[in-house]
């Protein structure tokens, strides 16, 4: 049955014409399409004429390329644009007068979906051909001012197609890091995924650090060594020889504490991030730049790109980095007084807890996931300290642990006959963290389950070995989330 009130809603929309419809959210389209999905062919012409009006502006808020773009391109996102342009074509019939822009544009959003950070090899090819075919079905017939429309806008998608074909798109970047990465300004030529790069890098000094100290006209005085404050911005002109989309959306890279937003991160700022930690690790391996740092995610505060080919202009785009929170803060605010009542008084576990949830938060995962573990290592040494009351107990949790110690408990589980059958070896074992602890929780008394330690314990360790042991490992922004809810968990436990 149709929801009365989104029917109301659409036609009143209708009637008020042009304005009324910008004021319509992205959401409100959708539950409204949904809404009324069964009946739009239906009902006299006042309801048809509201439908193919309401489409229409469905579309085109949903299309990327003219209405306010989104952080990031969503599957959700590119759906709804099809299914209103889907819709309103199925209404028209062969009438294209109102989808055929729509449909050059689902064309070239197609386009930048499958042709990011790629260069154009035989799959590419087979597809830019396939997208030629849907170009020339698409026309206007019977008014001759939009079908020029159309036609300027054909012409523009196969430049685009053909520049991609030939070699000639590319994807220029521009930014400012607030550090530099080499000591004079300076070029590089590279590879990411095959793809060639060139890059153009300009120092801009903000004076001495020393305020008592002069420099020369033409000179500038850093500190040398490692340090996250420097005097020293850097533009980075990036040109890559390829199209790289900027709503494209890739794993996030940083954890964020802000439970309504989780962040995002898009192609072009990996991309960007990509360039800037290969040219300060092949830099850092040659020689020594004063005040470098190693580089963050959150270092690239904006970047402003352009899809080009010589002279002829595809996309461009000013973005701030969508892995940020930005906070704006009164400079009237009331000042605070903070009472510290011993320095040094925080302890190891709660300060390497702090440092693992710095490394987070900047996006240096695999640091993130070493401090936490090195954090609820600390955490067990400190519970076991707390139960520990005399040199008996403490003994008894951290004496050296059996081999076989649980092996006739875990026999006689799936094999009841051989129970006190086997007499196992007195070989014993230095005792491992997780056993210290599940001993003191044990002697603690705590009303908590040995599964429940066991399982949480083991969200944080899991990576642990690989990484303290040298062995490359993959560490996801999921997998550290995992981990910092395990470990708050275990921390109020044992607490």
């Amino acid at each position: 049955m149709i929801d009365i009130t989104a029917k109301n809603r659409i036609l009143t929309l209708w009637k008020e014409g042009g304005y009324a419809y910008e004021k319509v959210k992205k959401e409100e389209y959708k539950q409204m399409y949904y809404a009324v999905l069964q009946q739009m062919d239906k009902g006299n012409a006042e309801w048809r004429n509201a439908v193919r009006s309401f489409l229409f502006h469905g579309a085109y808020v949903y299309d990327r390329f003219v209405g306010l773009r989104p952080k990031v391109e969503s599957d959700e996102e590119y759906d709804m644009f099809c299914r209103f342009v889907n819709t309103l074509q199925k209404l028209d019939g062969k009438e294209q007068r109102r989808t055929a822009c729509f449909n050059l544009d689902r064309i070239r959003w197609n386009v930048f979906t499958e042709c990011s950070g790629m260069l154009c090899d035989s799959e590419i090819e087979v597809f830019l051909q396939e997208c030629e075919e849907k170009i020339a079905a698409i026309s206007v017939i019977g008014d001759e001012k939009v079908a020029r429309i159309i036609e300027d806008k054909k012409t523009e998608l196969r430049g685009l197609i053909a520049d991609i074909r030939e070699g000639r798109i590319r994807t220029k970047i521009h930014t400012t890091l607030p550090f530099k990465l080499t000591n004079t300004d300076a070029t590089v030529s590279l590879k990411i995924d095959g793809v060639n790069v060139e890059v153009s890098l300009n120092n801009h000094s903000q004076g001495s650090s020393l305020p008592m100290a002069s420099i020369a006209e033409g000179s500038t005085m850093t500190t040398t060594g490692a340090s996250k404050w420097t005097t020293t911005t850097c533009e980075l002109d990036i040109e890559a020889h390829c199209l790289i989309d900027g709503l494209q959306e890739l794993p996030r890279v940083t954890v964020r504490d802000v439970e309504q937003d989780k962040g995002y991160w898009n192609a072009v700022f990996d991309f960007t991030y990509r360039v800037v930690s290969a040219i300060w690790m092949h830099v850092q391996q040659r020689e020594a730049v004063s005040g470098s740092w190693p580089p963050l995610p959150n270092d690239i505060h904006y970047l402003q790109y352009t899809i080009c080919a010589g002279d002829k202009e595809y996309d461009m785009e000013l973005s701030t980095n969508p892995a940020l929170v930005y906070q704006v803060t009164s400079l009237k605010k009331e000042p605070k007084h903070y009472d510290i009542a011993e320095e040094g008084s925080t302890s190891w576990s709660a300060y390497t807890y702090l440092l693992a949830r710095q490394y987070a938060e900047s996006g240096q995962l695999k640091e993130s996931i070493f401090w936490l573990n090195v954090s609820v290592e600390a955490l067990v040494e400190e519970f076991v300290r707390r139960v520990a009351t005399t040199e008996d107990v403490l003994n008894e949790i951290e004496g050296e642990d059996h081999k076989f110690d649980t092996a006739e408990e875990i026999l006689s589980e799936q094999f009841p006959e051989m129970k006190g059958k086997v007499v196992w070896p007195d070989t014993t074992i230095p005792v491992s963290v997780f056993t210290k602890l599940k001993r003191a929780v044990k002697l603690g008394g705590l009303a908590v389950s040995q599964k429940d330690v066991r399982k949480r314990y083991s969200m944080i360790h899991d990576k642990r070995n690989s990484l303290f042991h040298g062995r490359e490992n993959k560490i996801t922004v999921e997998d550290v989330e995992k981990a910092f809810g395990a470990y708050v968990w275990l921390r109020e436990k044992l607490e």
